[in-house]
């Protein structure tokens, strides 16, 4: 069954049409779930790891083929990293099923204010190795880049990404400051899009929840969360979230800035979960905030 393009983490806009194979998949999640849901929570345990590799932009192609690029071996996986000019670093960590070169817009704008931007595929995600990845993995990987290259002054995120960033800073990784777009506040948070992109009967998503505490241990769930880790960071944050976000609600962002100490929060309309990235308004914020203007 072909899923590689359906996206299974958040939730999915109402006016998308909904592919066949989703279709199937949610017919065998809610009717066989109710009757083997060991079996199916299985299956939803293999696909909540699973990351998918979505088509590259025209001008995230283009600021890929102007970067200096490195393969970083992390275990037993490579991972691609990407850097643009020369100056203090600033990161870029994308979200789940992105990839590095989302970061084009903010490249020419960092590099004018005199950072060095680096960029880099998550496990399983863009040019890295693997097909599967997780919050403690991708954390992983941001400790062996900076262990490669050197600490960040600043960090901008995307989605998912910050909360593997914001478990990484309470796992060993440096940085000034942070600018957060459209990030969730939880595990939970990600758990019920997920079940509901599927329409997991209720004995699979108990199931599916089983299967990742037993792999993880039972504070699986607060040693992740998005909210929890903020709460004891000592780094100015800015969070950036769009009214109209249909993949993680602006609340989940307006509250991770409540828990952290000293963030700001900034709200924009009309932008959705991806545009907010490449919108001029938003990434000049990003930047005053970074170069402390």
């Amino acid at each position: 069954m072909e899923i590689r393009k359906v996206q299974l983490h958040g939730a999915r806009p109402l006016s998308r049409k909904v592919p066949l194979s989703l279709r199937l998949m949610r017919i065998l999640f809610s009717r066989v779930g109710a009757l083997m849901p060991s079996l199916m929570g299985r299956w939803a345990y293999w696909l909540w790891f699973r990351s998918r590799r979505f088509p590259e932009s025209a001008a995230g192609r283009q600021a890929v083929l102007n970067a200096r690029h490195d393969a970083l071996p992390v275990g037993s996986a490579q991972v691609s990293v990407y850097r643009w000019g020369q100056g203090p670093m600033v990161w870029f960590v994308h979200g789940w099923s992105g990839r590095a070169s989302q970061v084009a817009a903010f490249v020419e704008p960092l590099q004018a204010a005199g950072f060095e931007v680096l960029a880099v595929d998550l496990p399983g995600h863009g040019l890295s190795s693997g097909h599967s990845t997780n919050v403690l993995e991708c954390a992983g990987a941001l400790l062996a880049v900076q262990d490669r290259f050197e600490s960040p002054v600043a960090i901008i995120t995307h989605s998912f990404g910050g909360m593997v960033t914001a478990f990484a800073l309470n796992h060993g990784l440096q940085t000034r400051r942070v600018v957060c777009f459209c990030p969730p506040a939880d595990a939970q948070f990600l758990v019920q899009g997920f079940a509901r992109t599927l329409k997991m009967h209720d004995k699979v998503i108990t199931n599916l929840c089983e299967r990742l505490e037993q792999r993880f241990e039972r504070n699986f769930w607060e040693r992740i969360s998005t909210l929890c880790n903020v709460r004891q960071l000592d780094v100015p944050a800015l969070l950036i979230h769009d009214e109209e976000d249909s993949s993680v609600p602006w609340q989940q962002g307006e509250s991770i800035a409540a828990a952290w100490p000293g963030a700001r929060f900034m709200k924009t309309r009309g932008l959705g979960h991806g545009r907010i990235l490449r919108d001029a308004q938003t990434v000049a914020a990003a930047v005053d905030f970074i170069a402390g203007r």
